[in-house]
């Protein structure tokens, strides 16, 4: 398992190295042990505690030694991944007594059951082991998708969140303090959110409390005790949360980061098994389409003209989405793929050009055909425009059935 090594501090502070000054940089560094050695050091940890307890010393520290406790060293297991469904098939049963809404494998009310493959920690259960003082810096979902994080006990911890309307005062905050937003490790500091307005909900999650984090909130979260929490991502299928994922998806492309959920099959996929009446969604899923067909459209055209092959592939059930090499955008079915270090790579086709002009060979693969992205795309057009005033309800089309969700 991955360990994030953290100092304690309080949950309403965050001191630079030196405990001189507050800062927003969040400083941590990484690196591994076995879950069942963090287990020994939860226990350890948990025994300490009772010990302090027992002596009665933790209510009457003094401000020096308050200081000297805060700059413990402490560990944070991390991104323990709970997909192995032979290993851990009795916790994952018991993840399906869960509301719909909130289930990881859900297709008629989770996105993310139709990216195509895995996405580990957002449409799979990740667990998180923690002692006091663990922190999950400040972030937003992976392009703000909703998540559901449950604490699973024995201790709590204490959460902060910020409404999505707040988070480009926070991201004007983030680069005052030479942070990155999107891939930066900090912890805001609560009176400087105050001085600019900026709302902050505070919280206990107890053992057994079920958290759920609409897309786009800012949230920051501390152990107070030792605790493990298991957490996944979650898309409601409605319009809403379709443009706020794909704001973001745009975003990060602006700001050459990589989107860990990639949209554009994602879209694809969702047009061919789910038929949904909200004009509103169908409406942003028929731009998305048009545009992707288009682009196809376009770029096979200029490579026929420049007696350039296509060469065709295919897509092998639960096979990753591909990014660019080089610039990390998603690569939608036209793959342009060279070869280094004995490994495949791919690339868009814009960083192929620049590979071109080295005289670098490229293959360039397709993985749909363009009557099949056609007819998927007129499969979601025509019911659009059909029932356009029909009350809302979800179609979920699986090996040619049909089942209706109201």
């Amino acid at each position: 398992m991955e360990i994030r090594e953290q100092v304690l501090q309080a949950p309403d502070e965050n001191w630079d190295p030196t405990f001189r000054k507050q800062v927003w940089r969040c400083e941590s560094e990484r690196s591994e042990m076995r879950i069942h050695q963090y287990a020994e050091y939860q226990t350890s940890v948990l025994k300490e505690l009772q010990e302090e307890a027992h002596l009665n010393d933790c209510g009457d520290e003094s401000t020096a030694s308050g200081r000297k406790r805060r700059k413990k060293q402490l560990k944070f297991g991390t991104n323990v991944d709970l997909s192995d469904k032979a290993r851990w098939h009795v916790q994952l049963t018991e993840i399906e007594k869960l509301p719909k809404f909130i289930q990881v494998a859900c297709p008629e009310a989770n996105l993310l059951n139709y990216v195509g493959h895995t996405i580990l920690g957002m449409n799979t259960v990740q667990l998180y082991m923690k002692v006091p003082g663990c922190r999950t810096p400040g972030h937003q979902e992976n392009n703000n998708f909703c998540s559901v994080n449950i604490n699973i006990g024995p201790g709590s911890c204490e959460w902060f969140a910020v409404h999505n309307q707040y988070w480009g005062a926070i991201h004007t905050l983030c680069e005052k303090h030479k942070l990155s937003f999107l891939v930066g490790s900090w912890w805001p500091i609560l009176e400087e959110l105050e001085r600019h307005k900026i709302p902050v909900y505070r919280f206990t999650q107890c053992k057994g409390d079920v958290v759920w984090i609409n897309p786009g909130t800012v949230h920051w979260v501390q152990a107070i005790s030792v605790c493990n929490n298991i957490a996944w991502n979650s898309g409601p299928i409605t319009a809403h949360q379709f443009r706020m994922a794909w704001e973001r998806y745009l975003w990060n492309k602006i700001q050459n980061v990589r989107s860990i959920v990639p949209m554009v099959h994602l879209s694809w996929n969702l047009a061919r098994r789910v038929r949904c009446m909200d004009h509103s969604l169908v409406t942003q899923l028929k731009d998305v389409l048009e545009s992707s067909f288009n682009h196809c459209q376009a770029l096979l055209s200029s490579l026929k003209k420049a007696n350039i092959p296509v060469v065709w592939h295919g897509r092998v059930k639960g096979e990753s989405s591909p990014c660019c090499a080089n610039c990390l955008d998603e690569v939608f079915n036209i793959l342009f793929v060279t070869s280094q270090n004995n490994q495949y790579v791919v690339f868009c086709n814009t960083c192929a050009g620049s590979l071109r002009k080295k005289h670098t060979p490229i293959s360039v693969l397709q993985q749909y055909s363009m009557e099949e992205l056609e007819e998927t795309l007129q499969q979601l057009i025509r019911p659009a425009v059909q029932d356009e005033h029909k009350p809302s309800n979800i179609i979920i089309r699986q090996d040619g059935h049909k089942s209706i969700f109201q």
